[in-house]
C-alpha cells in the first residue's frame, strides 16, 4: 500500500483529539457508520491505515499553503533560518524571535491526535476484521499492525520533542459518554510507557529482510525511530544497538544498508536522488510522498519559487556556507548549490529560494529558472535517511567514550560531501566534546532544511549557546535594543500549547513560561 494513493475517510473522523473542538464532542463517533461496523475486512483495513499516513501527511507537508509542520516543528526556530522582512507576519515573527504565544497556529497539536486516534482504531479493530475475511492473513495483520503501531509512536515522539509533557490515549474514542479529558503525562513516561514500547512491538511484527516502500513505516525506519529516541534520553548503548539493526536491514534497492563505508551512502554526483527521487536510493529510510496530482500545491514557506514567503535561509549561514558558493573560486562541497540557488544576483540575494527537494543540476553554475510548472512536481520530504544515522551514530559512539568509531562515521559524511576529511589530532575533534560539536555541525550542513535542526539543539542542550547571539542579532534588527536573547531555555525551548486545545481539555496545564 503506497502513501501516495492516500484518501481521507470520512468514516476515520471518529479520533481522539485532545485539542479539538467542543462541538465534537457532542457529535456521534462516526458519520453514518457505527465504528464496530466499519472494520469488517482487508480494504477497511486498509482504508484505515491509509488514513493514519494520511493525516500525517497533511501534519508534515500542510493542509494548506504555508503550514508545513515539519519545518515548523524542526526547523524554523533555529539558526538556519530566519524571518523574510518584506512579507513577515505576526506568528512568524514569534517563532524567528522566540516570543511564542499560545495563539501561534503551530502551538495546535490537534492533528498529531488525530493520527493517534486513527492508529488506536487500527490496532483496536484488526482483529475484528481478520475474523470476517480470510484474505486478511496473520501476515498481512502483522505488517499493518506494526505500521500502526510505529506511526503512533512517531507521533508521540513529535509531541514530546515539541511539547513535553503530553496525555496518553491509547484507546479510540467511540463512545460520546467516555471521558474525553486527560491529563498531561510526563515526557519521560511517553517515551518509557507508549513510544518504545510501541515501536519494539512494531520491530517485532515487521518481516525482517524484506525489501520496504520508502514511503511506509518498515523494518530500517522503526530502528531508526527507536535510536532517535534512545540518543533523545542519552542511552548511547541501545543507541548503538538499534543503528546496528538498522544496519541489517534492507534498503529500497533491496541491498543491505551494511553502514561499512561511504560507499554505502548516495555518491556524490547523485546526491541529489535522495530528496528528487528517495525510491531509487539505498540511503533512503523513510520519506513522505506528496503528489500535486493528489495532494495539492506542497507550497512551503522556502519552496523554489520567487512568490513572497515569509521566512529565508537566515544570513548567517548563508553568509558562511552558501554564499562562497557563488564566487568564482567555490568551495568543494557539494551541497550547498544542490540545497539554494545561490546564484541569484540581485542587490539583496533572495535567500527564500530553498531547492532541496527539486531535481535541479548537480554542479549548478548559474540561477536556476523557475518555470510555472515548479509548484506541480512532487515532493518527498525525507523523514531518516542513512548520511542522518550515520551522523547519528557518530554522535553516539562518542557519547559511549569511542571517539575513534565517531571520527569514522563523521568522515564518512566528510568525503561524500567532497570536503576534507578530520585527522585524529585535529583539536575540533581530539576530544569528546569537540567531537560533539564537530558532530552537529556536519548534521546543520548535511541534514539543512530536513526537520532535524531545532530538535538537534534540544536533544544535546545546546539551544542557549547556539541561539543566543542569533537571537540578539535579530531582535537587535528589529528593534528591540535590550536584545534578551533566548531567556529560559529550561522551559521556552519547548512550545507553549494552544488556548484552543487547553479550552477543550481543562485537565491541561501550560507549559512553563507561556500565559495562557
Amino acid at each position: 500500500m503506497k502513501t501516495r494513493k492516500l484518501i481521507a475517510i470520512s468514516a476515520l473522523a471518529t479520533v481522539l483529539s485532545l485539542g479539538g473542538c467542543k462541538k465534537f464532542l457532542t457529535e456521534k463517533p462516526l458519520a453514518q457508520v457505527a465504528i464496530g461496523d466499519f472494520y469488517k475486512n482487508r480494504y477497511d483495513i486498509e482504508a484505515s491505515l491509509a488514513g493514519v499516513y494520511a493525516q500525517f501527511q497533511q501534519e508534515m507537508v500542510g493542509n494548506s499553503q504555508y503550514t508545513e509542520k515539519y519545518l515548523y516543528w524542526g526547523e524554523y526556530r533555529a539558526d538556519n533560518f530566519d524571518r523574510f522582512l518584506a512579507y513577515t507576519k505576526d506568528y512568524v515573527d514569534e517563532i524567528a524571535l522566540n516570543g511564542l504565544t499560545p495563539t501561534n497556529q503551530f502551538s495546535d497539536w490537534s492533528g498529531l491526535y488525530s493520527v493517534i486516534g486513527r492508529a488506536n482504531s487500527t490496532i483496536k479493530f484488526m482483529p475484528q476484521a481478520a475474523s470476517l475475511d480470510i484474505t486478511l492473513t496473520p501476515a498481512l495483520v502483522d505488517s499493518y499492525l506494526s505500521q500502526a503501531y510505529a506511526m503512533r509512536a512517531v507521533s508521540y515522539f513529535y509531541l514530546v520533542r515539541v511539547w513535553g509533557d503530553a496525555p496518553i490515549r491509547l484507546e479510540p474514542y467511540v463512545d460520546i459518554s467516555e471521558q474525553a479529558d486527560f491529563p498531561r503525562e510526563s515526557k519521560d513516561k511517553v517515551i518509557s510507557q507508549v513510544i518504545i514500547p510501541d515501536l519494539e512491538k512494531a520491530y517485532s511484527l515487521v518481516v525482517k529482510g524484506s525489501k520496504p516502500i520508502v514511503y511506509n513505516m518498515g523494518e530500517a525506519a522503526i530502528c531508526a525511530t527507536l535510536a532517535d529516541v534512545y540518543m533523545w534520553k542519552k542511552d548511547y548503548p541501545n543507541a548503538i544497538k538499534w543503528i546496528n539493526n538498522l544496519f541489517a536491514a534492507k534498503g529500497p534497492l533491496g541491498t543491505n544498508y551494511a553502514g561499512v563505508s561511504d560507499v554505502n551512502l548516495q555518491p556524490s554526483a547523485s546526491w541529489k536522488t535522495l530528496f528528487a527521487a528517495p525510491a531509487t536510493s539505498n540511503e533512503s529510510i523513510w520519506s513522505i510522498h506528496w503528489d500535486y496530482l493528489k495532494n495539492g500545491c506542497a507550497c512551503m514557506q522556502t519552496s523554489w519559487t520567487n512568490n513572497n514567503k515569509q521566512i529565508s535561509i537566515d544570513e548567517g549561514i548563508w553568509a558562511t556556507w552558501f554564499q562562497p558558493q557563488s564566487q568564482t573560486t567555490r568551495s568543494t562541497d557539494i551541497r550547498p548549490r544542490q540545497t539554494a540557488d545561490v546564484f541569484v544576483a540581485q542587490p539583496k540575494p533572495n535567500r527564500d529560494r530553498f531547492l532541496k527537494w527539486y531535481p535541479t543540476p548537480a554542479n549548478p553554475t548559474a540561477a536556476d529558472l523557475f518555470p510555472a510548472s515548479n509548484q506541480l512536481l512532487p515532493v518527498y520530504l525525507t523523514m531518516y535517511r542513512l548520511g542522518d544515522i550515520y551522523l547519528l551514530y557518530a554522535e553516539a559512539l562518542n557519547g559511549n567514550g569511542d571517539l575513534a568509531g565517531a571520527l569514522k562515521y563523521l568522515n564518512f559524511i566528510r568525503k561524500r560531501a567532497m570536503v576534507p576529511e578530520y585527522l585524529a589530532n585535529d583539536p575540533l575533534v581530539s576530544n569528546q566534546t569537540a567531537m560533539e560539536n564537530a558532530i552537529l555541525n556536519e548534521r546543520q550542513l548535511e541534514l539543512f532544511g530536513e526537520g532535524k535542526r531545532w530538535f538537534d539543539l534540544v536533544r544535546t542542550n545546546k539551544v542557549k549557546e547556539v541561539m543566543d547571539p542569533v537571537l540578539k542579532r535579530r531582535q537587535l534588527a528589529a528593534g528591540n535594543l535590550e536584545a534578551p536573547g533566548f531567556l529560559n531555555p529550561e522551559t521556552k525551548a519547548y512550545w507553549p500549547i494552544h488556548r484552543n486545545v487547553l479550552n477543550s481539555n481543562r485537565k491541561l496545564i501550560q507549559n512553563s513560561g507561556y500565559t495562557d
